[in-house]
C-alpha cells in the first residue's frame, strides 16, 4: 500500500505561507498536485543491529484521521495495555490499538477537537486520563480515555513573567513525575520555563525551574525549546529535549540538573523510552538532522547515539520533512519505531528487520 492513497496525498505535501511562533515556522498547507509512491521493498534505514523498513499495511490511517493529518503537530502517549494515543488538530484524540493495526477517532468536545494539540500523556488511573497541551490556546485539555472533558487549566500565575498577560504562555508537553505531579514545558514562549500541577486539582503549583538559554550555546537548566519532557523509568529522572541547542537535559524531581545527551548534530522535539532484548533505549524524534537535513530519529543506548533513522532520505518518504515525536514499541516480539511528522503532518511505522 503507499504511503497515503494518492486522493489524500494530494491535500498534503505543501507549498506554504508562513506563521510564527518561538523557535521554528510554521506554515499552513497548500494543495499540491502530486502523489507518492511507496518506498522501495528492500529499502532500510539505521546501521548495524538496528535497521528498519517501512511497513505500509500498520502506516495506513482511516479517512477520518488522513483528511486532517496536513495539520499534524502532536506526539504519541503509551498506555500500559499497549494501547497509544496521539491529538490531531480539527480531529481530536485518536487511539492506536496495542497490534498497532486500529486507528479510532475518540469523539471529544468542540474546544479539544479544534485545538493546537501538541503532545499527549496517558495518566493510568479512574480508567486512563489523556491530558493534551494546546500551544495555539493557551491552555491544557484534561479527558477521559472515551474523550469526556474532566478540566481544563489556562495560563499559570507562578512568577512575574506569568503574571504579565502580554507574555504568552504556549505549552508543548506533559508528563508525570515521580509521586504523580504533572510537569509542563511551556517550550513556545519566550519564558522557556518548566511548571508543575496537580492534576486532580487542575491548579499549577509553586516550584518551577528553567528559564531561557543566554546566549547561543548550552547552559545547563536554561532552554533555548523545551519542547518535550518524558520521564526516564530506569531512574525517574526527568528528560527534556532542548530543540535548538541539539541536546537532552536530565534533571531530578526538584529541578537539579543530572547530565546530558549529546544528540550529534539534530534538533530533538520529545523523547520515549522502550524496552528491547533486556535493554533500555530512547527514541528521540528530531525536527531535523545534521545541517538541516530533513528530519531523523536517534536511537540512543545510554548517552550514546547508536543508530539515525531517515525516513526520508534513506526510505524516499517524502513528507518526512521534519519529524515531531517518535515512539518505539515491541509487538508481538518485534519492534517498531512509530514517526509523527509536522509540517507536513505524515504519520509511519518502521519495522525492524531481523539479521
Amino acid at each position: 500500500m503507499p504511503f497515503r492513497t494518492t486522493a489524500v496525498l494530494l491535500l498534503l505535501c505543501a507549498p506554504t505561507a508562513a506563521l510564527a511562533h518561538d523557535g521554528h515556522v510554521h506554515a499552513e498547507a497548500t494543495p499540491e498536485q502530486t502523489s507518492t509512491a511507496a518506498p522501495p521493498a528492500d529499502a532500510v534505514t539505521g546501521a548495524g543491529e538496528f535497521r528498519f523498513r517501512y511497513n505500509a499495511e500498520l502506516s495506513e490511517l482511516p479517512a477520518e484521521v488522513n483528511e486532517h493529518l496536513v495539520k499534524a503537530h502532536g506526539g504519541f502517549a503509551k498506555a500500559p495495555n499497549g494501547e497509544i494515543y496521539f491529538g490531531l488538530k480539527n480531529c481530536g484524540p485518536v487511539r492506536i490499538s496495542a497490534d498497532l493495526k486500529t486507528k479510532t477517532v475518540i469523539p471529544s468536545s468542540e474546544a479539544v477537537r479544534t485545538g493546537g494539540l501538541h503532545n499527549t500523556a496517558y495518566l493510568n488511573r479512574d480508567g486512563g486520563v489523556l491530558v493534551l497541551p494546546d500551544n495555539e490556546h493557551a491552555e491544557i485539555h484534561i479527558i477521559s480515555k472515551e474523550g469526556q472533558d474532566i478540566a481544563r487549566m489556562g495560563r499559570p500565575a507562578v512568577n512575574d513573567y506569568y503574571r504579565d498577560e502580554a507574555n504568552p504562555y504556549r505549552p508543548t508537553d506533559v508528563e508525570f513525575a515521580a509521586g504523580g505531579r504533572m510537569v509542563v514545558c511551556d517550550g513556545y514562549s519566550p519564558g522557556k520555563y518548566v511548571l508543575t500541577a496537580d492534576v486532580d486539582k487542575a491548579e499549577y503549583e509553586d516550584f518551577y525551574f528553567g528559564g531561557a538559554v543566554p546566549g547561543d550555546g548550552r547552559t545547563s537548566g536554561k532552554f533555548s525549546t523545551n519542547h518535550g519532557v518524558t520521564l526516564d523509568p530506569a531512574d525517574n529522572a526527568l528528560v527534556i529535549a532542548d530543540r535548538e541547542r541539539q541536546w537532552l537535559q536530565r534533571f531530578n524531581q526538584e529541578g537539579e540538573f543530572l547530565g546530558s545527551i549529546d544528540l550529534v548534530d539534530a534538533n530533538p522535539c520529545d523523547v520515549d523510552f522502550v524496552d528491547w532484548q533486556g535493554e533500555q533505549l530512547a527514541v528521540v524524534g528530531c525536527l531535523q538532522g545534521k545541517d538541516g537535513e530533513p528530519g531523523v530519529v536517534k536511537l540512543v543506548r545510554g548517552d550514546k547515539v547508536i543508530a539515525t533513522l531517515r525516513p526520508q532520505e534513506d526510505l524516499g518518504i517524502k513528507e518526512f520533512d521534519h519529524i515531531h515525536n517518535a515512539a518505539g514499541v515491541v509487538v508481538g516480539g518485534k519492534l517498531y519505531v512509530l514517526c509523527y511528522g509536522w509540517n507536513p503532518g505524515c504519520y509511519a511505522v518502521l519495522e525492524h528487520v531481523s539479521e
